[in-house]
């Protein structure tokens, strides 16, 4: 059986958007804060990675909103690894309120690097036992996310990666890529609209200096997304929407 594993936090100033609520990006960080504390509890965090060669990078995230929790609530947020084959390992998160209700709901994908050949390394059983799980020869399948394609952009935004966007793995970060994606609609959209969910995809690395376009194609309850780099795609998205008053 997968051991859970939790952390308490309140929702802080610097994690918040204009909403006063907990930003989209920032809901990934805090699971990967709770998935980094685990590991290094259970003796397999990235010193232990490191000493490998090797770094855990997510290929995609499901979320599901129920609510964002608001600045200065405390949060309790749980993982649990799910099931895991030889390539690929899946992980649970679940964000709590005070009172234990489940506000949001998390699906991930994630692969092990080699961080100098940059490519996916089968996993090795001393890295993917302690978290518990069953070993499946095929996983379930992630949410299939609609591709962008030759259809007219709504809007169109240039980013150059900085510094400070590149994490531990040596490529931009998996939240930067979200906020990428959130940044390019329009503000008047954000304050009239809640997230009740999205999923995120991972297709190619983006480093250092690098030049990125987010692109958004606008629908009736969903916004479509992808982040660029040249012609290859770097992240693709789907975010769901309701009216912020009927949230």
């Amino acid at each position: 059986m997968a051991n859970i594993y939790s952390i308490q936090r309140p929702v802080e100033y610097y994690q918040v958007d204009l909403t006063r609520k907990l930003s989209l990006s920032m809901i990934l960080n805090l699971a990967i804060l709770c998935s980094r504390k685990q590991g290094e509890y259970l003796k397999v965090g990235y010193q232990e990675t490191d000493k490998w060669g090797l770094g855990w990078v997510i290929l995609q995230y499901d979320v599901k909103i129920l609510r964002r929790p608001v600045l200065g609530e405390e949060l309790t947020i749980e993982t649990k690894a799910g099931e895991w084959s030889s390539y690929f390992a899946q992980r649970g998160f679940y964000f709590k309120d005070a009172a234990g209700k489940v506000i949001i709901d998390i699906d991930s994908l994630w692969a092990l690097i080699d961080l100098e050949k940059r490519h996916m390394v089968k996993l090795p059983l001393e890295l993917v036992k302690p978290y518990g799980g069953n070993e499946q020869k095929r996983l379930p399948k992630m949410v299939r996310i609609p591709k962008i394609k030759d259809e007219p952009i709504d809007f169109d935004k240039p980013y150059q990666v900085r510094f400070l966007d590149i994490d531990g793995n040596r490529h931009v970060n998996n939240s930067k890529y979200l906020e990428w994606m959130v940044d390019v609609l329009p503000l008047d959209f954000l304050k009239e609209h809640e997230a009740t969910g999205f999923s995120i995809r991972y297709e190619n690395e983006v480093h250092y200096g690098h030049h990125v376009d987010s692109q958004v194609v606008m629908g009736d309850n969903e916004t479509r997304h992808r982040v660029l780099n040249g012609d290859q795609t770097a992240a693709e998205a789907v975010i769901h929407w309701t009216p912020a008053d009927k949230k």
